[in-house]
């Protein structure tokens, strides 16, 4: 049971490191907002503490997101593709629309010259 919980501690501690990475937070930004201290956060990032239902909610009203969006570990083994998917989507999703056809296209050149 302690080895499955500390498997949960480093999969919600990556989890909240890559949401607030993508927010381009750094851990005492999110810390300050979130009314931990940095060295705290630190240590649920790397999976060292496991942290309560409270600090997951203070979290998340640091990251204005709900909840369940840390939580949610399930997508924790989804395929390389998968992943590069939902990177490529939220980078595209920032982009203007010329831009984000720019790129499809560029994409598209690429896949057209690795078949032949």
């Amino acid at each position: 049971m302690e080895q499955e919980r500390g498997k949960i501690s480093e999969l919600i501690g990556a989890r909240i490191r890559t949401l607030r990475a993508s927010r381009k937070m750094s851990q005492e930004e999110l810390a300050l907002a979130a009314g931990l201290t940095p060295a705290y956060l630190g240590r649920v990032e790397r999976g060292e503490k496991c942290p309560s239902i409270e600090t997951i909610y203070k979290i998340s009203l640091g990251l204005n997101i709900p909840m369940t969006e840390i939580i949610d570990i399930s997508n924790t083994h989804t395929t390389a593709k998968e992943q590069v998917m939902k990177r490529i989507g939220g980078i595209i999703s920032d982009m203007p629309d010329d831009a984000a056809l720019r790129l499809a296209d560029f994409i598209q050149q690429l896949a057209d010259f690795r078949k032949n």
